[in-house]
C-alpha cells in the first residue's frame, strides 16, 4: 500500500546485468549447475578471478551490445555466466570473429581513415570515396561472416534524412521553375542596400532562425539556390556566403529539439528527461552568445570578398527577373506553407519530417504534371542521396565493428577516473569536445545514437554526474562539431551539392579551412557557457 510514485520519480531504469567467463578447476563435476548460481558460487568453483566482459543497466527500450572476449586455452572449462540484478529477458548469440576478431576495431578505423582522405584529397568524387568505403566494410563483415542481409542494410541508412532530402529536393526543383529564388534575390539585394557585409550579416541571421525551427538541411535547401541565383546576379563569389550560411546553420539548428539530428535523437532516446521546451531554454542562450563570435570570425576570414559594395541595379534588375508563372508559383507556396507547417508544429503532432516532405512531394507532382513528372524528378541530386546511403553504410559498419562502442568506453572510464566533486565539470567539458571532434569526421548521427546510451549508464554507475548536462554537452559537441569538415553534418554535404550544380564547387579543403576553427571557437564558447551554468545551477539541482 501507498502513493503511486510521480511519472518524474519512476527509475527509467531496469536490473544491472554482469557478464563474465569463468574458467572452472579442472575435474570439475559441474555439481555447481545444480544450484542457485550465483557470482559468490561460481567464484568458489572458479580456477581464478573470472574474465568480465560486461556490465550494464538494462534500459526501457530493448537494447543491443557487441561485446569481444577471447577463448582461453580450455574452452571445455570455460562458461560464460550473465546474472542480472533482478528478472529481464536476455537474448544471447556467440559467433567466432575469426583472425579479424581482435584487429577489427583498428580495420575499422583504417577504413574511415581511408574513405577520409579519398573524400578530402578529392581524388574520387565522394559519393564514390563513401561507396568504396562501404563495400570495404562489406567485405571485412564478410570475412567474419556476418554479412548483414538487404534487409538490415537498408535500415542501416537513416530513412529520415533520405526521405526529407528527397522530397524538399523535388520542391525546391520544382518550385525554381517560377523564378522566385531571382526575384528574392533581388529582394535581398536591395535590403542589402548594396552592402556586402549586410547582404551575409542577413542571410545567416535567416538561415540560423529558420534552422532553429526547420531542420538545418530543409533550410539550406531553401537557402542555397537564393544565394547562388542572388550571387549571380551580382557577379560574385556565392562560395563565402554558402559556407557562412552552413555554419549558420549547423549553429542556429542546436537551439532547438527539432533543429538538428543529434537534438532529435537526445530528444527521444531521453525523453524523460528533457522536452522542447529544456532545450530551448538551456541551449538557446548559448547559440545566442556564441552567433555574434562566429560572424566576427567569418567577416575577418571573408573581408577580401565582402570589400566594397553590391554593383547591382536593382530597378533593372526587377525588370529582369520577375516572376514567370504566377499559377504554379501559387501551387508550390501552398504546398510549401504546409510542409513548413507541419515542421513547426512537429512537436505537437509528432509526424515525421520526412513523411511530410514526401508528402508534400507527392502533391506537388500531381499539381505540377502528372504526365511529365520526370522533368521534375531530374532536379533530385541523386548523386547526393547515394553519398549519403552508402556513408550510413560506413559508420554503421564500423559501429558493428566496435569503433563508435570502443571510442565511448573510454570516455567513460576517463570521467570514472577523476574525483566526485570533479566529475560533473570535467564528463562535460569532455563530451563537448569528444563530440565535437568526432561528429567533425564521423556523421554525428549514429555517434549521438551511440553516446546517448553510455551517458545513460555513466550517470547509472558513477557518482556525481547528472544526464542534463551531458546531454546538453552532447548536442552542443555534435552540432556546432559537425561544422568541422564538410562531411561533420547532412547540411555541408547539401550545401556544397548546390554550389557544385550551380558552378561553383567547394571543395573538402576549403571548407576545412573555414569551417574548423569556427567549430573550435563555438565549441569553446560552448564549454564557458555550460560550465557557467553548471557552476550556478549545480548547488540547486
Amino acid at each position: 500500500a501507498g502513493e503511486t510514485p510521480a511519472p518524474e520519480c519512476v527509475d527509467p531504469t531496469g536490473p544491472t546485468i554482469r557478464a563474465a567467463v569463468f574458467t572452472m578447476k579442472e575435474g570439475d563435476d559441474k555439481k555447481w549447475m545444480e544450484h542457485h548460481i550465483t557470482w559468490d558460487l561460481l567464484m568458489e568453483h572458479a580456477d581464478g578471478p573470472p574474465r568480465e566482459i560486461a556490465n550494464f543497466t538494462v534500459q526501457v527500450s530493448p537494447q543491443m551490445f557487441l561485446n569481444l572476449f577471447k577463448v582461453g586455452k580450455h574452452p571445455e572449462l570455460e562458461y560464460l555466466v550473465m546474472i542480472p540484478t533482478g528478472s529481464v529477458g536476455v537474448g544471447l548469440k556467440m559467433h567466432s570473429l575469426g583472425l579479424l576478431g581482435p584487429a577489427q576495431i583498428g580495420i575499422a578505423a583504417g577504413i574511415m581513415v581511408i574513405v577520409f582522405l579519398m573524400i578530402m584529397t578529392e581524388i574520387l568524387h565522394r559519393t564514390m570515396a563513401a561507396m568504396i568505403g562501404a563495400t570495404m566494410v562489406m567485405i571485412v563483415l564478410g570475412c567474419q561472416k556476418r554479412v548483414p542481409t538487404l534487409g538490415q542494410l537498408v535500415t542501416w541508412m537513416d530513412h529520415g534524412t533520405l526521405g526529407l532530402l528527397w522530397g524538399m529536393m523535388l520542391i525546391v526543383g520544382i518550385t525554381m521553375r517560377t523564378g522566385v529564388f531571382e526575384w528574392m534575390g533581388v529582394l535581398a539585394c536591395k535590403l542589402a542596400g548594396g552592402s556586402r557585409i549586410k547582404l551575409m550579416l542577413l542571410l545567416c541571421s535567416v538561415t540560423g532562425v529558420l534552422s532553429a525551427f526547420l531542420d538545418n538541411v530543409t533550410t539550406i535547401l531553401l537557402i542555397a539556390p537564393v544565394t547562388c541565383k542572388l550571387c549571380k546576379l551580382v557577379d560574385i563569389d556565392p562560395r563565402p556566403y554558402l559556407i557562412a550560411e552552413t555554419i549558420f546553420s549547423n549553429i542556429g539548428g542546436t537551439a532547438t529539439m527539432i533543429g538538428d539530428p543529434p537534438n532529435i535523437i537526445v530528444g527521444n532516446l531521453l525523453s524523460e528527461y528533457v522536452d522542447f521546451t529544456k532545450f530551448l531554454i538551456n541551449l538557446g542562450p548559448g547559440v545566442i552568445i556564441t552567433s555574434p563570435f562566429i560572424f566576427l570570425y567569418l567577416w575577418w576570414v571573408f573581408r577580401k570578398d565582402l570589400a566594397g559594395t553590391l554593383e547591382a541595379d536593382v530597378p533593372a534588375l526587377q525588370q529582369m527577373y520577375p516572376i514567370t508563372n504566377r499559377a504554379l508559383l501559387v501551387k508550390c507556396g501552398v504546398v510549401l506553407a504546409c510542409v513548413i507547417l507541419c515542421f513547426f508544429l512537429h512537436p505537437v503532432t509528432h509526424v515525421d519530417p520526412a513523411f511530410v516532405s514526401i508528402l508534400g512531394a507527392v502533391w506537388l507532382l500531381i499539381a505540377f504534371d502528372m504526365h511529365h513528372c520526370h522533368e521534375a524528378l531530374m532536379g533530385v541530386e541523386w548523386d547526393t542521396l547515394l553519398f549519403f546511403a552508402a556513408l550510413f553504410v560506413v559508420v554503421e559498419g564500423v559501429g558493428e565493428l566496435g569503433l563508435l562502442r570502443a571510442i565511448a568506453d573510454i570516455l567513460a572510464d576517463i570521467v570514472s577516473s577523476v574525483p566526485v566533486d570533479q566529475r560533473q565539470i570535467v564528463a562535460i567539458v569532455i563530451i563537448v569536445w569528444a563530440s565535437a571532434i568526432f561528429s567533425a569526421f564521423v556523421d554525428n548521427i549514429p555517434f549521438t545514437a551511440t553516446m546517448v546510451p553510455v551517458l545513460v549508464q555513466l550517470v547509472r554507475d558513477v557518482e556525481g554526474v547528472s544526464i542534463r548536462p551531458l546531454a546538453w554537452a552532447l548536442c552542443f559537441g555534435a552540432c556546432f562539431g559537425g561544422n568541422g569538415t564538410l562531411i561533420g553534418a547532412s547540411a555541408n554535404i547539401v550545401m556544397a551539392s548546390k554550389a557544385e550544380v550551380e558552378g561553383f564547387p567547394v571543395s573538402f579543403v576549403s571548407f576545412l579551412k573555414v569551417g574548423f576553427p569556427a567549430m573550435l571557437i563555438s565549441v569553446a564558447f560552448a564549454t564557458a557557457y555550460l560550465a557557467a551554468v553548471n557552476s550556478i545551477f549545480a548547488p540547486w539541482s
